[in-house]
């Protein structure tokens, strides 16, 4: 690891990310993870982990639990090994049994999604392996030994053996029991020697028990005898036991052969397994630490948080510079968080351009970066008489030797360890120098020469750490385009230095004092204007919500008030069409009809459909102003006392003929006001054929008979028409007229009221008839 990646911690990172790996082999391969500076290279890293990470999210991990094993087993096969054990067979099984799956897996993904191109080198190197690893578990079992599907003679051969040691078992086990009890035979069981089954004979009795001595105890008193009787079938089971063991080595030396053969593709695999297992240890952390890979521009990490830091103490800064930046001069008080912003800033272009991805907003941008120079921490070193200060220099000589374009160099406390004056004024040389080179610089400081460098120089930018006033502690915050207070004598004062030690320290520095606190001053300015920029900003955030929800709801209601009256105008012209039919029907039959029962029950039903029309919803109509003009025949109008509009029908000099929905009214032309016409709106409720009623009957030079049979014609169309009242003109004279009148719509079941005229109506001469009214009155 380089110097300046070592400066930046970037192996610390490393190590939280290898521990996400299943194999020490991708372990090693996370350790050794170096930033691409190429370009390309970098892209490919990115593209990498981009396509590990849509695998994991598919659930699709990478093969990598055996990889170890694999990769030892092709370790002893290079070595000349010719005969692996069971163990190491079924290992490579396994392993390549899960390279098999893994493909399966990303060969249905890829069905649905293109994006795995990046790990195809090392697919296609895991394609390349032999596919025996099913074979190889078939044939081996779980503990490592050879199973009987390895071939039908080892099978057969296990079998043999098996049946005949239990034959000689409980043959032993008979000759045993004869035995016992008669102190020819230890007190323990039967045993195996050499394996050939034997008893444990007492050595004094060995005549009583014929056979072959196979073993004697240490203390010569106990002999192991395998009985005579026994001896032929022992001889069998070892014959078969080498016949087996024979198999077994054969099939060993087979398989091992076979892999031999597959040695290369085998080496390739488990190297891209290895591989694999640290895209995905990459792709893991990427996932769980929600990184990103900014896009290629100025430099703009929003949000940016350093990933060594708990998630708990994370303090997130942007960093944003304009297009033309060379050098940002970063100052502020110790302890303040320059060191932290300048090693996140260093880590987020290591990491991006490694494919780990950097803490960061997702809008975030920053340059391509060719090479990172860093000058961080103490690098003295008695060995070699290099002091702090002599360490920091070398480091910015090798900065010297190579910058230019595309190079990115964080600098810490250039003029630390040396005058202040001749430090400072070096390190601006350097500055100026890398920056005329087009190396982006970042650096710094608590000297004010090199915080005045900013001014009135292109592409130098200033930016400091805040430092709270009221409790003389840091926040870590990053403050733009102003440069920042060491805070030195607050510093101190906090630390309960002597007053007057403070005061003269006061007097000594001078305009570096005033200048700090107009520093101080100007930022806690921009920091309290900021705040109230962004309280604006949230402020007129939530009156936009507001006002869109509030629009929204507005629409809603339009179009439900929409809904909710097409709804009443398809509910009332279904009314009108039927009223209008049945009212039709009804005065058909009423013309024609001679019965007077008969006219009794059509006018009952005619003032039952009037009564249903007049409870219909009226339509609203809109007062609008009046066209200018006279009233004529045809203008639509709209009548004192009376809702809706109708149209003119007739004009007469003291008069005016109005037909509104079914009523046809007589009224005087100043009860009257022309509306505009309503264009396609509906006329109020009634029937479509209009029933002719007058609101006045003139009975005067009448008999009684005939004003009579006038007034109950009169009463029949005003009942059909819906007239409210009729206006009965009877005079005064004998008053035989008026009590015709009154007579009759007194016994009239179809009066609600009558009265006589007021004085302003005809006085006793009129007779008031009420169709409309709930009960009567005389």
């Amino acid at each position: 690891m380089t110097g300046s990646l070592k400066s930046l911690e970037y192996g610390k990172v490393l190590e939280k990310i290898s521990s996400g790996t299943l194999s020490g082999s991708g372990r090693i391969m996370v350790d050794s993870l170096k930033p691409g500076w190429d370009a390309d290279a970098s892209r490919e890293l990115i593209r990498e982990t981009l396509s590990a990470s849509s695998l994991l999210e598919l659930g699709i991990v990478c093969p990598s639990g055996m990889t170890d094993d694999l990769i030892e087993v092709c370790s002893i096969l290079e070595e000349g090994a010719l005969v692996l054990d069971p163990s190491q067979l079924r290992t490579t099984g396994e392993a390549l049994e899960e390279r098999r799956m893994f493909l399966d897996s990303v060969a249905s993904a890829e069905e649905g999604i293109k994006e795995f191109s990046a790990l195809e080198k090392y697919i296609g190197l895991m394609e390349r392996a032999p596919d025996s690893g099913g074979r190889l578990l078939s044939i081996t079992t779980p503990d490592g030994d050879l199973s009987q599907s390895a071939s039908r003679e080892f099978a057969r051969l296990l079998k043999q053996v098996e049946s005949l040691r239990k034959k000689l078992s409980r043959r032993i086990e008979s000759i045993h029991s004869s035995l016992s009890g008669g102190s020819v035979l230890r007190d323990m069981p039967p045993t195996l020697r050499d394996g050939r089954y034997v008893l444990p004979v007492i050595s004094s009795r060995k005549g009583d028990v014929r056979g072959i001595v196979h073993d004697r105890s240490e203390s010569g008193e106990t002999l192991f005898i395998e009985p005579a009787a026994l001896v032929e079938d022992g001889n069998a089971l070892r014959e078969a036991s080498l016949d087996l063991d024979y198999e077994r080595r054969r099939i060993l030396r087979e398989e091992t052969l076979q892999l031999r053969r597959d040695l290369p593709a085998m080496s390739d695999c488990a190297g891209a397994m290895a591989s694999l297992d640290a895209v995905f240890a990459r792709a893991r952390y990427h996932l769980e630490m929600r990184t990103v890979f900014p896009e290629e521009g100025r430099l703009c990490l929003e949000d940016l948080k350093h990933p060594l830091i708990p998630p708990e103490e994370m303090v997130a800064n942007t960093v944003e510079l304009p297009e033309d930046w060379r050098v940002l001069i970063v100052s502020g008080p110790n302890a303040g968080g320059k060191s932290v912003l300048l090693k996140a800033v260093g880590l987020a272009v290591a990491c991006a351009q490694s494919g780990i991805g950097c803490l960061a907003g997702a809008a975030s941008t920053m340059p391509f970066f060719k090479r990172l120079h860093v000058s961080i921490g103490d690098q003295q070193s008695i060995a070699e008489h290099q002091s702090t200060y002599s360490a920091r220099l070398l480091e910015q000589l090798r900065m010297l030797s190579s910058p230019g374009p595309g190079s990115l160099a964080l600098i810490d406390e250039p003029a630390a360890g040396t005058d202040p004056l001749t430090g400072a004024a070096l390190a601006a040389s350097v500055l100026e120098r890398l920056a005329e080179s087009g190396c982006r610089v970042i650096v710094t400081t608590h000297q004010g020469q090199l915080k005045s460098l900013a001014q009135g120089r292109e592409g130098f930018y200033n930016g400091c750490m805040n430092f709270r006033n009221d409790t003389l502690e840091p926040d870590y915050t990053f403050v733009p385009g102003i440069p920042g207070s060491s805070f030195t004598l607050e510093i101190a004062g906090r630390m309960a230095f002597p007053e007057e030690v403070l005061s003269r320290a006061q007097e000594l520095s001078g305009d570096s004092f005033r200048l700090d606190r107009m520093l101080e001053e100007v930022t806690a300015s921009r920091k309290e204007l900021r705040s109230r920029l962004e309280e604006l900003e949230l402020q007129r955030r939530d009156e936009g919500e507001r006002l869109r929800l509030g629009m929204e709801e507005l629409e809603r209601e339009r179009e439900e008030l929409s809904a909710g009256r097409e709804m009443i105008m398809r509910e009332f012209r279904e009314l009108e069409r039927d009223i209008n039919s049945r009212a039709d029907s009804l005065l058909a039959r009423l013309a024609r009809s001679e019965s007077a029962e008969e006219r009794r029950e059509l006018r009952e039903r005619l003032r039952e459909i009037s009564r249903e029309a007049g409870a219909g919803v009226p339509v609203p109509v809109i007062d609008s102003p009046c066209p200018d003009g006279d009233i004529g025949t045809g203008d639509w109008v709209s009548v004192d006392g009376w809702s809706g509009i109708g149209r003119v029908e007739e004009v007469g000099e003291d008069h005016v003929a109005v037909t509104m929905g079914n009523l046809r009214l007589r009224k005087a032309p100043g009860e009257v006001r022309k509306v505009p016409p309503p264009g396609d709106r509906p006329s109020s409720a009634g029937w479509s054929t209009p029933v002719e009623a007058d609101t006045e009957l003139d009975l005067r030079g009448m008999s009684a008979e005939e004003a009579l049979s006038e007034l109950d014609g009169a009463i029949e169309d005003g009942i059909a028409a819906g007239i409210p009242f009729i206006r009965v003109i009877h005079g005064k004279g004998k008053g035989i007229l008026m009590k015709a009148v009154v007579d009759m719509v007194r016994n009239d079941g179809r009066i609600q009221a009558f009265r006589p005229g007021k004085p302003g109506e005809g006085g006793i001469g009129v007779t008031i008839v009420n169709l409309g009214t709930a009960g009567k009155a005389h």
